[in-house]
């Protein structure tokens, strides 16, 4: 529990105690208290200047990012920004008038037209005007309603909405039909071009018919 004093001047004005722990001074021997290694402790990784173990590190055995397995095709959770308005911030807006996301970042209440807008019900609005966004609560629509406004809800896009359009079908090619003569017939298909009589390039050696001489049979017992 702290101790209330008697402040006489600023100069008297002190911590709460315990509030603020002493620093730490080491290396100032064995009798200090922090023992003769400055609380490091023997030979190790510990005891080595620039000490860091990353996070996950877990001593040098695997990990357990790497002992689970990969989750392959898996989609990444976006998350939505959502910016929070209230009614009355819309009161000086003129009646008749629409307030969109755009008109949200015209007005300075919003900084992207991307970001989702919620409208909330405090404040108070008198000029009946029509308010687009992606979510109204029941407050808030009571109020606008009220006023003589309208509350419309934006829908988000359906998916596949921006992606790239899918490749055209490949288309088969019909085959040619023939040429036909003017009775209706097919033309003769064109002959092949003739080898020449005198002949292209020298006639081929035929082989002799002679048989070759078959080697004497060895008689058995023999070597060579």
């Amino acid at each position: 529990m702290a101790v209330v004093t008697e402040i006489k001047d600023l100069g008297d004005i002190q911590p709460t105690p315990g509030s603020r722990k002493g620093r730490k001074r080491v290396g100032r021997g064995r009798a200090s208290g922090k023992g003769k290694t400055s609380t490091r402790g023997h030979n190790g990784q510990g005891q080595r200047s620039g000490e860091a173990k990353r996070f996950g590190f877990e001593g040098g055995q695997t990990p357990l990012f790497r002992r689970l397995p990969k989750l392959h095709n898996f989609d990444q959770v976006i998350t939505r920004i959502w910016v929070e308005i209230n009614i009355g911030l819309l009161a000086e807006v003129k009646a008749g008038s629409e307030v969109t996301p755009i008109t949200l970042v015209e007005l300075g209440l919003t900084r992207r037209v991307s970001d989702s807008v919620r409208i909330l019900g405090n404040g108070d609005l008198k000029a009946g005007i029509t308010v687009k966004a992606h979510h109204i609560t029941k407050g808030a629509r009571a109020k606008i309603e009220a006023a003589g406004g309208t509350a419309v809800i934006i829908e988000p896009e359906p998916r596949g909405v921006g992606k790239k359009a899918p490749k055209p079908p490949k288309v088969k090619v019909a085959p040619v039909p023939p040429e036909k003569n003017a009775e209706g017939e097919e033309a003769p298909k064109k002959a092949k071009k003739e080898k020449k009589a005198d002949g292209g390039g020298a006639p081929k050696q035929q082989k002799d018919s002679k048989a070759k001489p078959s080697k004497p049979a060895q008689k058995p017992g023999k070597k060579k």
